[in-house]
């Protein structure tokens, strides 16, 4: 039960700096602009709209930086605390594939269901590349692709994963922090965002209980991310191209939990074990 609060406690710090964080920037964002002459109420959520990439940036980074040294100031071995091993290729190979698989077919099923945030990272793209040709594109990969990944594996595998893990059972430790994962994308998506969080995050407390790696889980977590610089409505309006995807990639996943489970899990840095 120590783990299990303790996991969740670090999980309920993250999210209240995240959230805090926000909150500063968005202040500062519309003192700046008061102080450009941008006074109307419609027109200042306008301009936080128009850079709610950036502070989305920041904020990650920041959440990062505080991470880190909540486990550095206190001189504790970073790499042991959060399991930041050394891994197989073949082991990330199907890793990447699994996720890969998972979040196109997730993003293939919803992928006429109007996300709201979604919608508003993409106008603040927009938005940035209109000021700086291609900036908006370089913020959103830097955010999907670096910064999102690394701050929520750190987050959710490598602090209330193995927080929980040390005291419960595996099982007990992938449920909850898959759970909270899915929570914490409510506000960004609504239940369907919760639904299909909560799913990906099954498969990353996966990875983290048969490979032992925050490292795995971090590469998994930007080839999850990848969908969303693939698939549009306007790309895929063809619903016979749309299913025979989803059946290419409900096959792919199905294959590869097969090949994950029949390979041996890695308990120690280094050490693999025969499972059967």
């Amino acid at each position: 039960m120590k783990g299990l609060l303790r996991g969740i406690g670090y999980f309920l710090l993250y999210l209240v700096f995240t959230i805090v964080m926000q909150v500063i920037l968005s202040m500062l964002i519309v003192q700046f602009a008061a102080g450009n002459g941008i006074t109307g109420g419609n027109q200042l959520e306008e301009f936080a709209n128009s850079n709610i990439l950036g502070m989305t940036v920041a904020s990650g980074v920041l959440t990062i930086l505080f991470l880190f040294l909540l486990f550095k100031i206190p001189k504790k071995d970073i790499r042991k605390e959060w399991k930041l091993n050394r891994f197989a290729a073949s082991d990330l190979i199907k890793a990447c594939l699994l996720l890969f698989a998972l979040s196109s077919l997730f993003s293939l099923v919803t992928l006429n269901v109007d996300i709201e945030n979604s919608r508003l990272i993409a106008a603040s793209a927009q938005y940035y590349s209109s000021r700086v040709p291609y900036l908006g594109t370089m913020l959103m990969m830097l955010n999907l692709l670096v910064i999102a990944p690394v701050s929520e594996e750190i987050a959710l595998r490598g602090i209330v994963y193995t927080r929980i893990e040390k005291n419960l059972k595996p099982v007990i430790a992938m449920i909850i922090s898959a759970v909270l994962f899915g929570l914490m994308h409510f506000m960004a998506g609504g239940i369907v965002l919760v639904f299909g969080a909560m799913i990906m995050g099954l498969a990353f407390g996966l990875l983290m209980y048969k490979y032992n790696s925050l490292w795995i889980c971090i590469i998994a977590h930007i080839c999850a991310n990848i969908p969303d610089f693939i698939y549009s409505k306007e790309s895929f309006a063809s619903n016979g191209l749309k299913i025979c995807l989803i059946t290419v990639f409900s096959l792919a996943v199905l294959a590869t939990l097969v090949w994950i489970f029949k390979g041996n899990r890695i308990t120690k840095k280094g050490n693999y074990p025969n499972d059967g």
